[in-house]
């Protein structure tokens, strides 16, 4: 029979690295495809970063919003408390003069006491004496008033008078007493008008430009261009990681065509090794057939077991070849 038949590397059995190297293939394709298809959406994981920036300048923003406001309430508070601490001073004032003032009421009825101790005419020398001494002091504290200067007659009295009576002195005080009442009555009244025109001022210069409102409204547009600015900066992201996906999906594509007309070669090297399988199994069953014509040497018995051995080794064969092209679909689709 020759050198009989060679079952591992009979024709139409094939190489087992050619299957491998297809389904390997065939694998990195779905692969791929699965990619893409993921490629093609924006997953909000990946923009973490992002938001996570945006929201800080936010949140900075709306800090600087809200110092702004509390700083402005500070201020206006600081005002308030400014015009109210002037109000309670000009209260304050008021009541002093109205003091000073009853003071100075009651210093008529201590010189009345003083004349009826002494028991002072009105119309005496001492009492006369008493009235030159006090309008020399009046014009030495007022050298502009000339009414209240002294002629040249009061001025010869006046250097001529003698020491100072005990009821001179007494009266004396009362007058320094009565000038520093005064001066203090007409300072009060002065500082109480200047803290109630100052409160005025402070009121009308607030109605004016109302600070606690135009800093709500800077706060408020602070607030809407960091809002705007965090969603064009997400925008931008979202543009930016489309346009790289869809960079890196143009790669992918270019590579699956690659596969593609690799996996098409591939096809084509299998469908020749196909009919080069059926020719040689159309050569083997010549053979068979041609060994079973009448005048053959061959032993009966022994031919019909090559037969049998023969079909059934082509039955498996078939069935085998079947087989592997059902793989063969399977991993194409």
């Amino acid at each position: 029979m020759g050198d009989g038949l060679l079952i591992g590397n009979a024709p139409g059995f094939r190489n087992d690295d050619t299957v491998k190297a297809v389904t390997e293939r065939n694998s990195r394709a779905q692969g791929k495809k699965e990619n893409q298809k993921k490629g093609n959406s924006i997953y909000a994981g990946n923009l973490r970063g992002t938001q996570d920036r945006v929201s800080r300048k936010f949140a900075s923003a709306q800090k600087a919003a809200m110092k702004r406001i509390l700083d402005q309430f500070k201020s206006d508070l600081a005002i308030d408390e400014e015009m109210e601490a002037g109000s309670k001073r000009a209260e304050d004032l008021a009541l002093g003069a109205t003091d000073a003032f009853k003071e100075l009421n009651g210093l008529a009825e201590q010189r009345a006491e003083l004349m009826k101790q002494y028991e002072i005419d009105p119309n005496s020398q001492e009492q006369k004496d008493l009235e030159l001494r006090q309008k020399a002091n009046q014009a030495k504290a007022n050298p502009f008033d000339q009414s209240l200067q002294l002629t040249e007659e009061e001025q010869k009295r006046f250097d001529e008078l003698p020491p100072v009576t005990e009821y001179q002195e007494a009266m004396l005080v009362l007058d320094k007493k009565e000038e520093q009442l005064r001066n203090t009555i007409k300072k009060d009244r002065q500082d109480i008008a200047i803290e109630n025109a100052t409160v005025a001022a402070t009121k009308k210069a607030l109605l004016k430009v109302h600070p606690m409102v135009d800093e709500m409204k800077d706060a408020e547009e602070m607030m809407k261009n960091a809002l705007k600015e965090q969603v064009s900066d997400l925008l931008q992201e979202g543009v930016d990681k489309i346009n790289e996906d869809m960079a890196e999906s143009k790669e992918e594509q270019a590579e699956a065509k690659a596969e593609a007309l690799e996996e098409k070669i591939e096809r084509e090297k299998m469908k020749e090794e196909d009919a080069k399988e059926e020719a040689s199994r159309q050569e083997l069953q010549e053979t068979v057939f041609a060994a079973s014509t009448p005048g053959m040497s061959y032993d009966q018995q022994a031919l019909e077991n090559l037969q049998t051995s023969i079909k059934s080794l082509i039955q498996d064969q078939i069935v085998l070849d079947v087989d592997m092209k059902g793989l063969r679909v399977d991993k194409q689709i």
